[in-house]
């Protein structure tokens, strides 16, 4: 176990034994060499660290071990001689989704992304003892299918949880008072170092067309220590339905039933939330009204009138891609919720597919572009595997094979359908199915298939109540803060030869969306497996590469690629 995993999981015992201790004597922690080492580490691995903030700086220019080196002694030194000051970031505006405008995406430099990466290294075991499990937005170990099995498995004629409030706080993460966040920070953290390095990365500002911008406000999207300052800001909306609810005994709640009172249920994911009321329509307005006041009170945040509705469950709601609706069948049996893709998405989806399916990509080889459907199609089936989805299932891919003649007809002008349907039309033959489809030789001589909606397994899903992150050693570890000794120096191995395995490994976890193949898990630490072994003959493609976590790593009979670290 290394140094910096026991000394996570001293914060962790700490702050979860004691609610009320303030962290003292961690800014040294920030520029020893492990620390720093394993912060580059992780975020050259991430395929974000191919674009560069405003000083041009990217992966590309850190690929030899002496580039590397010599960036963790230059941000040593500026760590421990208190130099070190954060850039403004780049501000990037990409198009929301299935929207017209546009949002601002903030890219720090490299060097600031691996000092955000040592505070979130250092933050994040101390804050995952306080918060909720109400919350599941940004936290290692859960996913959105965590939101929507609370809403499915809560949503019931015995709960009468029938009328939802839809959460929607204007700009959000735009609108976060520094004043307020700071003030948070302190009450677990008491080494004013490690805090106005935060203040610094909050006031560091904004560069956007050559154009700097103060940033008096907020937290800039797109850093990697944002999503775990926006935890902390909205921690405090968790602990008001806390004390309001969540605390409440299973009489106490049953007494408000009995008063006609109503009880509710909080479903966070980031900024997005839903609750869930049992009782009526009138005092979920009131409710409503309540949480609008708090906020703004308390947090300085507007709970957006048009976007925040009260809804019945008949009518149906959308949340976090999924569209969940109370079912009320005619042949006698029970009410049932009914969850799908909601019709945004699946437009969304079609959308991609079109873009890779125009005339002005017939540029592509069809084993290029058969490679490029096949990861968006099971990337999205994936999403949606476990809810009800068979019936768009079936449209979709009749839609896709559309799709793909329309593709293959611009790629042979002239050429008629029948024609092609004789060139790409191939017999499947599987255990599971024998059937006509679009296939391509591919360059290792075996056919490369249209993937399928259809063929993608649909199953319930199961939630368990995830462990600490960071607690999760049988072995019992001291509450003391451990007394680390500098390591000898260690720098993370991405090299020119490791450099192609680093973009391909990001890209099949993307891929995977972050979560293990065989179980499922969303965690912070997964691996990337060869199917067949290399030294069986397996390649480091995207078809031979799946993502599992350590404990389903474990249970393989081979592992076809050691560790780069060996």
């Amino acid at each position: 176990m290394s140094d910096i995993l026991k000394t996570q999981q001293s914060f962790a015992r700490k702050a979860q034994t004691n609610k009320g201790h303030h962290f003292q004597d961690l800014y040294h922690l920030l520029s020893r060499w492990e620390w720093v080492a394993t912060a580059l580490g992780h975020v050259l691995s991430n395929e974000g660290s191919r674009t560069a903030g405003v000083d041009g700086i990217s992966r590309k220019d850190l690929k030899t071990v002496e580039q590397q080196t010599a960036f963790i002694v230059a941000l040593q030194d500026d760590l421990k001689t208190g130099n070190y000051r954060p850039m403004p970031v780049r501000r990037q505006w990409i198009p929301k989704p299935g929207k017209t405008e546009k949002r601002g995406l903030g890219i720090p430099t490299i060097r600031d992304r691996v000092v955000q990466e040592l505070l979130r290294m250092l933050m994040e075991p101390i804050w995952e003892s306080d918060f909720l499990d109400c919350s599941h937005g940004f936290r290692p170990g859960r996913r959105t299918m965590d939101c929507i099995y609370f809403c499915y498995s809560r949503i019931q004629t015995q709960n009468k949880f029938l009328w939802i409030i839809e959460g929607d706080i204007r700009k959000c993460f735009d609108r976060v008072n520094h004043g307020i966040l700071l003030g948070l920070i302190r009450q677990r953290i008491a080494d004013h170092r490690v805090v106005a390095l935060i203040k610094d990365f909050l006031k560091a500002g904004i560069m956007d067309d050559g154009l700097f911008r103060e940033t008096p406000e907020g937290t800039p999207q797109g850093g990697i220590l944002s999503p775990l300052l926006a935890n902390i800001y909205l921690h405090q909306l968790d602990l008001w339905w806390w004390n309001k609810f969540g605390s409440l005994s299973h009489n106490e709640k049953w007494k408000r039933r009995v008063a006609m009172q109503g009880n509710a249920i909080l479903v966070r994911y980031a900024d997005d939330f839903v609750i869930l009321w049992n009782g009526t329509h009138e005092q979920a307005l009131a409710l409503r009204d309540e949480l609008k006041q708090f906020l703004w009170d308390k947090l300085h945040l507007e709970l957006s009138a048009e976007k925040t509705h009260v809804t019945h469950v008949t009518d149906g709601f959308s949340f976090l891609g999924f569209h969940l609706k109370w079912e009320l069948p005619t042949d006698g049996h029970k009410p049932w919720l009914r969850v799908t893709p909601t019709k945004e998405n699946v437009a969304r989806f079609k959308a991609k597919i079109k873009a890779l399916t125009k005339r002005g990509t017939t540029f592509a080889t069809q084993e290029m572009k058969f490679k490029s459907l096949n990861r968006i199609i099971r990337g999205w089936g994936n999403y949606y595997r476990n809810v009800s989805f068979s019936h768009d299932a079936k449209e979709l891919d009749f839609w896709l094979n559309k799709r793909v003649l329309i593709w293959l007809e611009h790629k042979h002008q002239g050429k008629g359908v029948y024609w092609l349907l004789e060139q790409y039309k191939q017999r499947e033959v599987t255990q599971k199915y024998n059937r006509w489809n679009f296939g391509v030789k591919g360059s290792d001589g075996e056919t490369i298939f249209i993937a399928k909606l259809q063929d993608i397994p649909l199953r319930a899903y199961r939630r368990w109540k995830p462990e600490h992150p960071y607690l999760k050693s049988e072995q019992p570890l001291p509450i003391e803060e451990p007394d680390t000794p500098f390591l000898d120096p260690k720098v993370i191995n991405i090299t020119p030869e490791n450099l192609a395995w680093e973009e391909t490994r990001a890209e099949v976890l993307e891929r995977d969306e972050y979560k293990c193949s065989k179980c499922g898990r969303s965690l912070s630490s997964l691996d990337v497996h060869h199917i067949k072994a290399i030294r069986h003959g397996g390649k480091d493609n995207l078809e031979n590469l799946e993502t599992l976590c350590r404990d389903c790593h474990a249970k393989t009979q081979t592992f076809g690629r050691p560790s780069r670290d060996e």
